[in-house]
């Protein structure tokens, strides 16, 4: 060794790098743990020999080895690092006195962090250990991002290809492999042309071939949709090609990114199937926020309120509801709120051009994975058409039902009383025959001839109401009260003081005929003590009640043919029916009719 040169300013370390002497001269081996003590190095220990370093390594790992090339035994110290690095990554600088050319070729092939000749003075060896220290760290850096970066590269979703300028393919992902059926070793080295993929159509007009690295000389990324053909597959494809340059803007290679979006597509060209089934229907389907704001507006709606789209987005459902419901729509989103499915709800519905028209509603909540309310999707259908066809069946039932009261009436009541003025004639001939068998016979054929007359006439009374048509609506609902009452033994008694103003006869029809029902069923099924009906009015509607002290109404029973009826009756003439009770509690029906100008 040379003499030393200035000493070195050595700043103190908290971890100072601990290193393997391996020499075997001993005198130099302890000139050099002298001079890596003074340089603030550890000497873990000094070794002569190749089995006794590698024994020492499996107790403790150095930090770096200090290697002699010349060692006693059969190992030289050449064959000792190609072991070491091998099984322990651990850094070694050669230090001999060899520099012939075969020594170092030798010892290149072991990748050592430095090579000494033994006149080497102390700044000499602590440069090459903290050079080689340095490397290491950088080493150990890179092969820490390579394995995460192998990581990722493996266990990404997305299938990555690199391949090198040529177009050959030079690493693989398995997500790769597996999208494209392959084995992953099979076609490192080959062309991606070789790949077993056909590109049968692609979503753009005339787009590059993105396995065809020929085209993209003067891109820096290509990316597109594409549909992928396999042997025993085939599906959607979004494939980026990046290009790779050097430091002198040559290419130098291509990363392929593979996504497969076949789910994807099929959602969208679902989505887009519902969207044209919506725009292209004919019912109003309508889109809105919990609070009512519309958001979503199709052609049938366009059509049906006479509004575009640009003229409804933003306002308030409301808009489309007539200022005699003011209530209805803050009420039925309150349902949908709370849970509820309104489904066929037929009510009336204003246009643009102030129009009323008779709809069918069905409103449903949207909700999101957590079971939130984020929209409301409100489909109406124009029952106008409908509406008249039945009010025009109704109207030919009560024109059928005034002609078949007429004709008890008129017809069949005069004939049974012909009848029972033959009989009491009769019955005078046999007084004077003294015949009292056959006077008795008579009398009781006179009695059931009485008793068919007045149900005759009842029944006429039942089907024509004379007094509703005479007298009006109240005077007619007065005279039911009165015959319910004297009929069955049922107190029954009528609140209402004149009858209701812009009221069309049909709907007066309407309103009897529910009273009646309603009274009906109260009589038959309540069980009740009372019965109050009322009609009453105000500026916007005019409604009927039929209250009882009953037994009440179970929800069963709200399906029945007679409450269907009523119902049916109240929607002809733009009314709401509703009942409302529970059982042993008593039962309201109750119908509102909306008075329209």
């Amino acid at each position: 060794m040379q003499e030393h040169h200035d000493n070195i300013e050595i700043q103190p370390r908290t971890d100072p790098p601990r290193i393997l002497v391996v020499e075997d001269e001993a005198i130099l081996a302890i000139d050099i743990c002298n001079i890596l003590d003074s340089l603030g190095y550890i000497v873990l220990d000094t070794q002569d020999n190749g089995p006794e370093v590698l024994s020492f390594l499996n107790e403790v790992k150095p930090d770096l080895i200090l290697m002699d090339i010349h060692l006693k035994g059969e190992l030289d110290g050449i064959q000792v690092a190609e072991i070491i690095q091998q099984t322990h990554r651990i850094p070694v600088i050669y230090i001999s006195a060899y520099s012939d050319v075969d020594t170092l070729s030798r010892a290149k092939n072991t990748r050592p962090y430095g090579y000494i000749i033994k006149s080497f003075d102390q700044n000499d060896l602590f440069f090459s250990i903290e050079m080689a220290l340095d490397r290491h760290d950088m080493e150990k850096k890179i092969l820490e991002s390579e394995r995460l970066l192998s990581t990722t590269f493996s266990g990404i979703s997305d299938g990555v290809i690199s391949c090198d300028k040529e177009g050959k393919i030079q690493l693989i992902n398995i997500a790769a492999c597996r999208m494209l059926d392959l084995k992953q070793d099979d076609y490192v080295g080959r062309s991606t042309r070789d790949l077993p993929v056909r590109i049968e159509n692609t979503f753009e007009e005339n787009p590059p071939d993105p396995l065809d690295f020929s085209s993209y000389e003067n891109t820096g990324e290509v990316s597109g949709r594409y549909f992928f053909v396999l042997e025993q597959s085939r599906f959607h494809v979004f494939c980026t090609v990046s290009v790779l340059k050097n430091e002198h803007e040559k290419i130098s290679g291509y990363i392929v990114i593979l996504r497969n979006i076949e789910e994807e597509y099929q959602v969208q060209e679902m989505q887009s199937r519902l969207a044209s089934i919506v725009e292209t229907s004919e019912d109003a389907i309508i889109g809105s926020t919990p609070e009512g704001t519309i958001i979503s507006w199709n052609r049938g709606a366009r059509i049906l309120f006479g509004y575009d789209q640009s003229e409804v987005r933003g306002k308030n459902l409301s808009i489309l509801v007539p200022d005699f419901y003011p209530n209805e729509i803050p009420e039925m989103l309150d349902r949908i709120r709370n849970g509820e499915l309104i489904d066929h709800y037929e009510t009336l519905r204003a246009r643009k051009d102030g129009g009323i028209i008779d709809m069918s509603v069905k409103i449903s909540p949207i909700r999101d994975s957590r079971g939130n309310l984020i929209a409301v999707s409100l489909i109406a259908r124009d029952m106008s058409k409908r509406k008249q066809l039945e009010k025009e069946i109704l109207e030919i039932e009560d024109r059928e039902r005034s002609r078949i009261g007429q004709d008890l009436h008129d017809s069949l009541g005069q004939q049974l009383t012909g009848i029972l003025l033959r009989v009491k004639a009769l019955e005078g001939k046999l007084l004077k025959e003294k015949d009292s068998t056959c006077v008795e016979d008579a009398r009781d054929i006179q009695q059931i001839v009485r008793n068919t007359v007045e149900q005759t006439r009842e029944m006429a009374k039942g089907l024509i109401p004379v007094t509703l048509q005479t007298n009006g609506l109240v005077e007619a609902l007065q005279e039911l009260s009165l015959y319910c009452q004297s009929m069955y033994g049922v107190a029954t008694s009528f609140e209402g003081h004149r009858d209701p103003v812009d009221l069309q006869p049909i709907a007066e029809v309407q309103l009897y005929h529910i009273c009646q029902e309603a009274l009906t069923n109260a009589i038959k099924h309540a069980g009740g003590t009372s019965i109050i009906v009322s009609l009453e009015q105000d500026t916007t509607e005019i409604v009927l009640t039929i209250r009882d002290n009953g037994n009440g109404i179970s929800e069963e029973s709200t399906s029945g043919l007679g409450l269907r009826i009523m119902q049916y009756r109240a929607n002809m003439v733009g009314g709401h029916l509703s009942i409302i009770g529970n059982e042993g509690w008593g039962t309201a029906v109750i119908c509102r009719v909306p008075i329209t100008q």
